[in-house]
């Protein structure tokens, strides 16, 4: 019998795909909204594929982000400008093989990067807030 593959939907383009193939975006329990390159973090996630096209077109409508992720007040800033950066290590089309995990690896760094990013603007990463 074949191993079940989990499938997600794609916000942006409401395409569904294997788990694998879409990054993970989760509202932390301590209220920051990060990308989850490794998909284990804890908090409410949704998923995004690893595209310019699809990204771009969540950051563009930030409600449709909002609305996924049950937040009851808009994004912050500081996060929508990570994500934004995040953007710029995505193709602008869908790649495959060593190349995708290529770019796994620089979804990691983003997400490392914008850790460091809150922690310097002075807020703990671990605190909640509200």
């Amino acid at each position: 019998m074949p191993k079940h593959i989990p499938q997600r939907t794609c916000i942006a383009c409401r395409s569904v795909h294997s788990k694998r193939e879409l990054l993970r975006i989760v509202r932390a329990p301590e209220g920051h909204v990060v990308a989850d390159p490794t998909g284990k973090r804890n908090g409410r996630g949704t998923y995004v594929h690893k595209t310019r096209e699809c990204f771009e077109n969540v950051l563009g409508a930030p409600g449709k982000l909002q609305h996924a992720l049950n937040l009851q007040t808009p994004i912050p800033p500081a996060d929508l400008l990570a994500l934004q950066n995040l953007v710029e290590t995505f193709p602008a089309t869908d790649m495959s093989g060593n190349a995708m995990n290529a770019q796994l690896s620089g979804a990691r760094r983003a997400a490392r990067k914008t850790t460091q990013t809150i922690k310097q603007a002075g807020a703990d990463p671990n605190t909640p807030t509200g």
